[in-house]
C-alpha cells in the first residue's frame, strides 16, 4: 500500500518486501509503545495488527550531553537511547501480562523516537511552546532544509532479544515562499504559516521540530522530501520490515541481545 488517508508513504510494496510479515514472527502479538497517530497509521498501512501500551517517561532528562553537542550522529544515538528507555519503562508491564497468560510464543514490543536536525539549530524535539515553534520556523527560513532522525526498536518478550534500526529523511522547503509568508504576516496582510496551523487545531507541539509534512497547509511550502515521507512521519516501513526479518532469524537461532 503506497498511501493511507491521502498521505504518500512511498512506492507500492511487493510480496517479496512484505515476506517478513508471513513468518512465524510476523504472527506474534504486536504491541506499539506509542500514542503517535502517524506511527499507528504506518503500521496499519502494512496490515500489522497491534495493540497500544504506553508508559510516560521524562524524555528531556535523558541524554542531555548528547543534545548539547547536537550533531546528526548525536541525534542517531539519542533516538536509539530514547527508544530503549521507553522499552525499559514498559518491560515490567509486558512481562507481568505474559506471566498471567497462556501465550507461549511471546510478544513483540515496538518503541521508537524521532528528532529533527538543522544546520543552525542542532537537535530539535517537540516544541514546548508556540513561541519555541516560532523560533524553529525562523530557522527554517534561514536554512530551508531539515533532516529527521528516527528509531525503530523491536523487542521480543520474554527472551529480551532486540533489533534496532535508525533511519533518516530530509525535507527541503521553498525558501522564497517561507520568506514571503513571513513578510506578508508582518505586514498584516494575512496570517502566517504557524498561525494558520494553530488556528486549524494542528498538533504543532506534538511533532518533532513542529514539523507536519502531512498537513495540507505545510505541503504548499515543501519543495522536496528525500528518504520517504513515512520516515519523516516517524516510522520507516523499510525499517519495520527489515527489523521483523532480522528478529525472525534471531528467534529461530535463539540468538540473545
Amino acid at each position: 500500500m503506497s498511501s493511507f488517508k491521502g498521505v504518500y508513504l512511498g512506492p507500492p510494496l511487493t510480496p517479496s518486501d512484505l515476506s517478513p510479515l508471513s513468518t512465524s514472527t510476523g504472527s506474534l502479538p504486536f504491541i506499539l509503545g506509542s500514542t503517535s497517530s502517524t506511527r499507528a497509521m504506518i503500521l496499519s498501512s502494512l496490515d500489522i495488527p497491534y495493540t497500544v501500551k504506553v508508559k510516560e517517561i521524562d524524555e528531556r532528562s535523558i541524554g542531555k550531553d548528547i543534545r548539547q553537542r547536537g550533531t546528526k550522529e548525536d541525534a542517531r544515538e539519542l533516538v536509539a537511547m530514547l527508544a530503549r528507555a521507553k522499552r525499559d519503562a514498559l518491560a515490567p508491564i509486558i512481562l507481568s501480562d505474559l506471566s498471567s497468560s497462556e501465550n507461549e510464543g511471546g510478544v513483540l514490543l515496538a518503541t521508537g523516537d524521532q528528532v529533527v536536525t538543522h544546520e543552525d539549530m542542532g537537535i530539535l524535539e517537540k516544541p514546548l511552546t508556540i513561541s519555541e515553534a516560532s523560533q524553529f520556523m525562523e530557522g527554517y527560513r534561514r536554512v530551508p532544509k531539515v533532516t529527521t532522525v528516527g528509531s525503530f526498536l523491536l523487542t521480543h518478550y520474554p527472551s529480551g532479544i532486540e533489533v534496532c534500526e535508525v533511519f533518516e529523511a530530509s525535507v527541503l522547503f521553498h525558501q522564497d515562499l517561507l520568506k514571503k509568508d513571513e513578510e506578508e504576516r508582518l505586514g498584516g496582510m494575512r496570517k502566517g504559516l504557524l498561525e494558520e496551523l494553530v488556528e486549524s487545531g494542528a498538533p504543532v507541539l506534538k511533532c518533532a521540530g513542529g514539523l507536519m509534512v502531512e498537513n495540507e497547509i505545510v505541503k504548499n511550502f515543501i519543495k522536496e522530501v528525500q528518504g520517504g515521507e513515512d520516515a519523516v512521519l516517524g516510522l520507516s516501513r523499510k525499517a519495520v520490515l527489515e527489523c521483523m526479518e532480522v528478529m525472525d532469524g534471531k528467534l529461530r537461532e535463539g540468538v540473545g541481545k
